[in-house]
């Protein structure tokens, strides 16, 4: 993918933007930005690996920042604030450099302002480093807490998390004392997502996300010093005595740790930082941030000066329109006005007004059948194809204008997934078949289990928080025949989540009606869940009935709600201990990356929930030495000719059933190897048992 740009260059600003990027990846989504590993073609002929992060936040960023300062989101449209992100990560990093903190941050190399998302682009050097690496399962750590003398506990060395909470620490502190007081809120310890902004790379912790994405409102300590302030709510906010009293403190020390070439350039830097960030700030409404700034004379200049910059940035005005706006008050106020209005509406009467040609092409538009089929055609091309490439939609013939606009709603409403299903006939076929393959396809039922442990596998490898030594031993613990049991059991339970759209408004609505009527039976959708795990469990070992598996604490566990689908990893406790415990932490890191705000993937909550499995493994370890001696199991591996080895049914219904199985399993397969991976044995593994 290649992507314009327009060139940024002026005295003691960053050098020229590069002639043409091509995308090579995206890293991730955040709130207010996306991260994409990128080529960058320099004007000089270099050719450069960066990351590059679009400052295109979705709708509800949006609003909040509309809320608090009454303005657009500055780091996508206002050339300012993404100046005044470049030259605080450069006052940071020098800052950090003369302390004794084992840190960097990620240096940047250049900003420019992208056509297609029509937002402003931060680069920063490329990191190759990893997040947390959680600590290792430590039930027997749970039991030492019980214990009568406290001599008999084993001192431990300190969890990666300790050791980067206390080097977060010490970041926000040098950061306020030298006036970033914003900046400390993308380390402050106490912002639970704040870990993720901080890569591990041979021991030393880069900081690679400085930029906030919503107010720092979260943390008392930053609402108070933005009280203090009278700037409310704070928002990577600069003290600028503080941050010049800190440099005339430190400028010997300066000079001698970075050198003077580099200290003269701190102070320009400083500078730079200092007057971008004021011509930010005072370019924003924002009523709660020194109100009485507005009530000066000429203190709704700078963001009269902002608003036209920004239209004649986006195109809703001329130049020509541009030269006359501070000469029309009224237009400048009727554009303001129109503007207000949500969305493609707001945006499109802003340009009729302002812009000569656009509003010669809507009249043509608007008169010629042709125009306006082709303009029809455009739209529907540039939108299917944007679609095509999120998975919203197949590749397919253009869109007719019905069905566009059915996709542009759901578009805006709905996640991908959701949208593809609902739009997509052969998706719905091929869940509605692979779903029916659940249900009566032992050999589709073990192999969706394994490949889900599989790919959780090479997830946490791919992290870097198991060793390759610990992901072969874990793949090979999956070879186990009870393995395969209790796999098949769990991928029919997870497949029991596709009911979760149509028995969540059930539960809620048995709950309201019970509140209401004091009905109990009003109640029963609470245990629809639970019903049906126990249904699959007992299921599952019907079939297994022969090899003599036990499935005794499947059966309790799978009887709680939201925690019943670890019934198999735990049932899986007793034979594989060391899978069953990397699953168990693989289900409470997926729960901490999808809790709302507090968590993600590297948050503190993430880590927490984690470090909490100690407690069931350590339960599960008492549970099963009790359970053995009813079940005992005998732990057996499984080669790949056992699996190739499974027979065809000889009923017409058993044999159209098989063939349904392979072809699901060949499908995906076949994404998996179209995508680089470690896990090679896995997908092996999986090849066999198609074949």
């Amino acid at each position: 993918m290649t992507t314009t740009s327009l060139p940024v260059t002026s005295n003691n600003e960053p050098a020229t933007a590069p002639l043409k990027v091509n995308v090579l990846k995206t890293l991730g989504h955040g709130r207010a930005a996306r991260a994409q590993a990128v080529e960058a073609f320099m004007p000089d002929g270099t050719v450069i690996r960066c990351v590059e992060k679009v400052f295109a936040p979705g709708l509800l960023t949006r609003i909040i920042y509309r809320l608090s300062f009454q303005s657009p989101f500055a780091y996508q449209s206002n050339r300012d604030a993404i100046l005044a992100c470049f030259y605080r990560r450069r006052v940071a990093a020098a800052v950090l450099a003369n302390s004794n903190i084992d840190a960097k941050i990620a240096r940047p190399l250049y900003i420019r302002f992208d056509e297609d998302s029509k937002a402003w682009v931060l680069a920063a050097e490329w990191i190759q480093g990893r997040g947390i690496k959680p600590a290792p399962a430590d039930a027997a750590g749970v039991r030492r807490r019980f214990l009568w003398s406290r001599a008999k506990q084993q001192t431990t060395e300190p969890a990666e998390i300790d050791t980067l909470v206390s080097t977060m620490h010490e970041l926000e502190a040098m950061l306020d004392v030298c006036g970033l007081v914003g900046s400390g809120w993308q380390v402050a310890p106490r912002a639970l997502v704040s870990t993720a902004n901080l890569l591990r790379v041979d021991g030393r912790y880069t900081i690679i996300d400085l930029e906030s994405g919503i107010p720092a409102v979260l943390v008392p300590h930053y609402l108070l010093g933005g009280f203090v302030r009278a700037e409310l709510p704070p928002f990577d906010d600069l003290d600028a005595g503080k941050l010049r009293q800190w440099q005339q403190d430190h400028q010997r020390e300066l000079t001698f740790r970075i050198g003077p070439e580099a200290a003269i350039d701190f102070g320009q830097d400083v500078q730079n930082l200092v007057d971008h960030t004021r011509c930010w700030k005072e370019s924003e409404l924002a009523f709660f941030r020194r109100p009485w700034r507005l009530l000066r004379r000429g203190g709704m200049h700078a963001y009269q000066k902002e608003c036209m910059r920004r239209w004649q940035q986006s195109g809703t005005v001329d130049a020509d329109t541009s030269k006359v706006l501070p000469q029309k008050p009224i237009l400048t106020r009727l554009l303001w006005y129109v503007g207000l209005l949500p969305s493609v509406v707001g945006r499109c009467c802003s340009r009729v007004l302002g812009n000569r040609d656009y509003r010669h092409a809507v009249k043509r538009c608007m008169t010629d059948r042709a125009i306006r089929d082709a303009h029809w055609k455009q739209l529907i091309d540039r939108h299917q194809e944007r679609w095509v490439d999120a998975g919203r939609c197949r590749s397919q013939a253009r869109l007719s204008k019905t069905r566009f606009l059915m996709h542009a709603a759901l578009g805006r409403v709905t996640p991908v997934g959701l949208h593809r299903f609902l739009t997509d006939s052969i998706q719905r076929r091929d869940h509605a078949v692979g779903f029916m393959l659940l249900l009566l396809s032992p050999r589709y039922q073990s192999w969706f289990g394994q490949s889900r442990v599989e790919a959780s596998i090479e997830r946490w490898e791919q992290a870097g928080r198991i060793s390759d030594f610990e992901a072969e031993q874990l793949r090979s613990d999956l070879s186990g025949s009870e393995v395969r049991a209790y796999t098949r059991g769990f991928g029919m339970h997870l497949a029991l989540k596709a009911l979760g759209p149509l028995i969540v408004p059930m539960k809620f609505g048995g709950l309201a009606a019970f509140i209401a009527s004091g009905n109990p039976w009003f109640l029963l959708p609470l245990i629809f869940t639970p019903l049906l795990r126990t249904i699959v469990t007992l299921v599952n070992w019907w079939t297994t009935r022969h090899e003599h598996i036990p499935h005794g604490e499947a059966f309790v566990m799978g009887l709680l709600p939201t925690l019943g689908s670890l019934a198999f990893p735990l049932q899986m406790f007793s034979a594989r201990p060391h899978l069953s415990t990397f699953m168990i932490r693989d289900g409470a890191s997926k729960l901490g990356q999808r809790v709302p705000v507090y968590g993600g993937g590297d948050s503190r909550t993430e880590i927490a929930l984690i470090r909490s499995t100690d407690w069931v493994v350590a339960m599960m370890e008492v549970l099963s030495r009790i359970t053995q001696h009813f079940w005992p199991v005998k732990t057996r591996t499984v080669d790949s000719q056992s699996i190739k080895s499974v027979q065809l049914k000889r009923s017409r219904w058993g044999r159209w059933i098989d063939h349904k199985t392979a072809e699901h399993m060949a499908r995906s397969v076949e994404v998996e190897t179209q995508i680089p991976a470690k896990m090679s044995n896995g997908v092996s593994t999986q090849k066999k048992m198609v074949s």
